[in-house]
Protein backbone atom coordinates (compact mmCIF):
# COMPACT_ATOMS: atom_id res chain seq x y z
CA UNK A 1 0.00 0.00 0.00
CA UNK A 2 1.00 3.53 -0.99
CA UNK A 3 1.38 6.39 1.24
CA UNK A 4 -1.35 7.82 -0.50
CA UNK A 5 -3.58 5.12 -0.05
CA UNK A 6 -3.10 5.19 3.19
CA UNK A 7 -3.00 8.70 3.47
CA UNK A 8 -6.63 8.21 1.96
CA UNK A 9 -7.66 5.68 4.43
CA UNK A 10 -6.42 7.73 7.31
CA UNK A 11 -8.22 10.66 6.05
CA UNK A 12 -11.70 8.63 5.10
CA UNK A 13 -11.68 7.26 8.45
CA UNK A 14 -10.92 10.73 10.01
CA UNK A 15 -13.77 11.98 8.22
CA UNK A 16 -15.96 9.27 9.38
CA UNK A 17 -15.18 9.40 13.33
CA UNK A 18 -15.18 13.26 13.28
CA UNK A 19 -19.04 12.63 11.38
CA UNK A 20 -19.88 10.46 14.16
CA UNK A 21 -18.20 12.80 16.70
CA UNK A 22 -20.11 15.58 15.40
CA UNK A 23 -23.57 13.29 15.15
CA UNK A 24 -23.10 12.18 18.58
CA UNK A 25 -22.58 16.38 19.43
CA UNK A 26 -25.57 17.33 17.93
CA UNK A 27 -27.42 14.07 19.11
CA UNK A 28 -26.11 15.40 23.05
CA UNK A 29 -26.80 19.11 22.46
CA UNK A 30 -30.54 18.61 21.07
CA UNK A 31 -31.05 16.57 23.86
CA UNK A 32 -29.51 18.51 26.14
CA UNK A 33 -31.56 21.89 24.40
CA UNK A 34 -34.69 19.53 25.03
CA UNK A 35 -34.14 18.66 28.42
CA UNK A 36 -33.71 22.56 28.81
CA UNK A 37 -36.49 23.00 27.43
CA UNK A 38 -38.22 21.25 29.21
CA UNK A 39 -37.10 22.16 32.30
CA UNK A 40 -37.71 25.97 31.45
CA UNK A 41 -41.12 24.58 30.67
CA UNK A 42 -41.44 22.89 34.51
CA UNK A 43 -40.49 26.09 35.87
CA UNK A 44 -42.66 28.38 34.02
CA UNK A 45 -45.61 26.64 34.62
CA UNK A 46 -44.49 26.23 38.28
CA UNK A 47 -44.06 30.27 38.52
CA UNK A 48 -46.92 30.65 36.70
CA UNK A 49 -49.12 28.01 39.48
CA UNK A 50 -47.35 30.14 42.24
CA UNK A 51 -48.35 33.18 40.77
CA UNK A 52 -52.05 32.53 40.49
CA UNK A 53 -52.16 30.93 44.35
CA UNK A 54 -50.27 33.97 45.35
CA UNK A 55 -52.39 36.49 43.43
CA UNK A 56 -55.65 34.30 45.02
CA UNK A 57 -53.84 34.51 48.38
CA UNK A 58 -53.13 38.21 48.13
CA UNK A 59 -56.70 38.89 46.70
CA UNK A 60 -58.11 36.94 49.92
CA UNK A 61 -56.21 39.02 52.11
CA UNK A 62 -57.18 42.22 50.86
CA UNK A 63 -61.02 41.14 51.02
CA UNK A 64 -60.69 40.13 54.46
CA UNK A 65 -59.38 43.22 54.75
CA UNK A 66 -61.69 45.13 53.17
CA UNK A 67 -64.43 43.35 55.36
CA UNK A 68 -62.36 44.18 58.65
CA UNK A 69 -62.90 47.78 57.12
CA UNK A 70 -66.35 48.03 56.77
CA UNK A 71 -66.92 46.06 59.71
CA UNK A 72 -64.88 48.80 62.07
CA UNK A 73 -66.57 51.64 59.67
CA UNK A 74 -70.10 50.39 60.71
CA UNK A 75 -69.10 49.97 64.55
CA UNK A 76 -67.88 53.32 64.65
CA UNK A 77 -70.97 54.23 62.99
CA UNK A 78 -72.70 52.43 65.59
CA UNK A 79 -70.48 53.33 68.39
CA UNK A 80 -71.46 57.19 67.06
CA UNK A 81 -75.31 56.84 66.80
CA UNK A 82 -75.10 55.42 70.34
CA UNK A 83 -73.01 58.34 71.52
CA UNK A 84 -75.79 60.85 69.93
CA UNK A 85 -79.08 59.02 71.95
CA UNK A 86 -76.53 59.46 75.13
CA UNK A 87 -75.70 62.96 74.86
CA UNK A 88 -79.69 63.55 73.62
CA UNK A 89 -80.39 62.33 76.78
CA UNK A 90 -78.07 64.71 78.57
CA UNK A 91 -79.66 67.30 76.70
CA UNK A 92 -83.50 66.10 77.86
CA UNK A 93 -82.26 66.19 80.85
CA UNK A 94 -81.21 69.76 80.90
CA UNK A 95 -84.16 71.11 79.61
CA UNK A 96 -86.75 69.53 81.67
CA UNK A 97 -89.50 71.75 82.57
CA UNK A 98 -87.84 73.75 85.87
CA UNK A 99 -90.00 72.53 88.89
CA UNK A 100 -89.62 69.04 87.49
CA UNK A 101 -85.92 69.46 87.11
CA UNK A 102 -85.73 71.09 90.67
CA UNK A 103 -87.70 68.12 92.03
CA UNK A 104 -85.36 65.75 90.80
CA UNK A 105 -82.68 67.68 92.06
CA UNK A 106 -83.64 68.19 95.51
CA UNK A 107 -84.81 64.25 95.11
CA UNK A 108 -81.00 63.52 94.08
CA UNK A 109 -79.73 65.38 96.75
CA UNK A 110 -81.61 64.00 99.74
CA UNK A 111 -80.23 60.35 98.31
CA UNK A 112 -76.55 61.03 99.08
CA UNK A 113 -76.99 61.10 102.77
CA UNK A 114 -74.64 63.89 102.64
CA UNK A 115 -75.51 66.79 105.56
CA UNK A 116 -74.60 69.99 106.23
CA UNK A 117 -72.91 70.59 102.50
CA UNK A 118 -72.44 73.15 100.15
CA UNK A 119 -74.40 72.60 96.94
CA UNK A 120 -72.07 73.98 93.47
CA UNK A 121 -74.64 74.33 90.77
CA UNK A 122 -73.70 75.55 86.99
CA UNK A 123 -74.40 79.46 86.86
CA UNK A 124 -77.48 79.38 85.04
CA UNK A 125 -78.98 77.05 87.60
CA UNK A 126 -77.66 78.83 90.45
CA UNK A 127 -79.82 81.45 89.40
CA UNK A 128 -82.73 80.12 88.27
CA UNK A 129 -83.55 77.80 91.02
CA UNK A 130 -80.92 77.49 93.53
CA UNK A 131 -82.01 79.27 96.36
CA UNK A 132 -85.29 77.24 96.08
CA UNK A 133 -83.66 73.58 96.05
CA UNK A 134 -81.84 75.06 99.06
CA UNK A 135 -85.21 75.48 100.66
CA UNK A 136 -86.34 72.60 99.99
CA UNK A 137 -83.69 70.35 101.36
CA UNK A 138 -83.26 72.12 104.24
CA UNK A 139 -87.04 72.49 105.20
CA UNK A 140 -87.28 68.44 104.94
CA UNK A 141 -84.60 68.49 107.66
CA UNK A 142 -82.85 65.35 106.01
CA UNK A 143 -79.76 66.58 104.80
CA UNK A 144 -79.07 69.07 107.88
CA UNK A 145 -77.83 72.88 106.89
CA UNK A 146 -77.34 72.90 103.04
CA UNK A 147 -75.88 76.20 101.95
CA UNK A 148 -75.51 77.24 98.33
CA UNK A 149 -72.04 78.09 97.16
CA UNK A 150 -70.79 81.21 95.46
CA UNK A 151 -68.99 78.59 93.72
CA UNK A 152 -70.38 77.25 90.39
CA UNK A 153 -69.39 74.36 88.29
CA UNK A 154 -69.04 73.76 84.70
CA UNK A 155 -71.98 71.15 83.73
CA UNK A 156 -75.15 70.80 81.65
CA UNK A 157 -76.83 70.64 84.76
CA UNK A 158 -77.05 68.50 88.16
CA UNK A 159 -74.86 69.77 91.19
CA UNK A 160 -71.82 68.75 93.18
CA UNK A 161 -72.09 68.53 96.85
CA UNK A 162 -68.62 69.86 98.39
CA UNK A 163 -68.60 68.95 102.36
CA UNK A 164 -64.45 70.22 103.73
CA UNK A 165 -62.90 68.32 100.90
CA UNK A 166 -65.08 65.61 99.95
CA UNK A 167 -66.67 66.59 97.35
CA UNK A 168 -70.17 64.50 95.14
CA UNK A 169 -70.22 64.97 92.06
CA UNK A 170 -73.54 64.47 90.91
CA UNK A 171 -73.47 66.56 87.33
CA UNK A 172 -76.17 65.68 84.34
CA UNK A 173 -73.26 64.26 82.65
CA UNK A 174 -71.49 62.13 85.68
CA UNK A 175 -74.72 60.57 86.19
CA UNK A 176 -75.33 59.96 82.34
CA UNK A 177 -71.65 58.39 82.06
CA UNK A 178 -72.68 56.33 85.41
CA UNK A 179 -75.40 54.40 83.52
CA UNK A 180 -74.12 54.14 79.93
CA UNK A 181 -72.52 50.79 80.32
CA UNK A 182 -75.43 49.16 81.67
CA UNK A 183 -77.73 50.92 79.20
CA UNK A 184 -76.20 50.25 76.10
CA UNK A 185 -77.76 46.71 75.85
CA UNK A 186 -80.85 48.24 75.91
CA UNK A 187 -79.99 51.19 73.85
CA UNK A 188 -77.98 48.83 71.17
CA UNK A 189 -81.91 46.38 70.98
CA UNK A 190 -84.22 49.50 70.32
CA UNK A 191 -81.46 51.30 67.68
CA UNK A 192 -80.25 47.88 66.13
CA UNK A 193 -82.87 45.25 66.04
Amino acid sequence: MSIENITEKILAEAGEDSRLVLEAAGNKSRDITKKAEEQAEKIREEFHAKAKEDAALLQSRKTSVAELEVRKMRLGAKQALISRCFDAALNRLAEMRQEEYQDFLVSTILKTGVEGAELLLNPKDRRAIGEKIVQKVNETGKAGMLTLSEDTIAAKGGFVLRKGSMEINSTLEVMVNGIRETAIPDVVKVLFD
